[in-house]
């Protein structure tokens, strides 16, 4: 596995990942991802349109990041593609990450950050 962080606002990180995310690599996944949303502004996207795996402690790695972010304010997204990824999402069952079809999507204006605040005040 291999990740890397790129900053196109001072308020979003991406965060790229390619090969395979399992129970051997789900450790630097997770630290990667609680260092980019210690610094982010309000989004961090993760980048997975690259991954060659996804297994389950990967999936709940986001889902612990996801529920983080929503706890400080912030807002985790999901870029998709790979069937690795789709499938396991879609056998997973309806989750409440926000996932999207591409990297320009997340960083474009993104109405769902508003629906994922209101969702957050909501339920408390």
């Amino acid at each position: 596995m291999h990740i890397t962080h790129s900053r196109p606002s001072p308020s979003i990180t991406i965060v790229t990942i390619t090969g395979e995310i399992d129970c051997t690599t789900v450790g630097e996944l997770r630290q990667h991802l609680r260092v980019s949303l210690a610094t982010t502004g309000r989004l961090v996207v993760v980048d997975l349109s690259r991954l060659a795996f996804l297994g389950l402690p990967g999936l709940q790695a986001l889902l612990d990041a996801d529920t983080h972010a929503r706890e400080h304010y912030r807002a985790l997204c999901v870029v998709t593609g790979p069937r690795c990824v789709n499938r396991l999402l879609e056998v997973c069952g309806p989750l409440d990450l926000i996932t999207v079809d591409s990297v320009a999507e997340a960083c474009g204006p993104n109405p769902w950050i508003t629906t994922s605040y209101r969702r957050l005040h909501t339920s408390s």
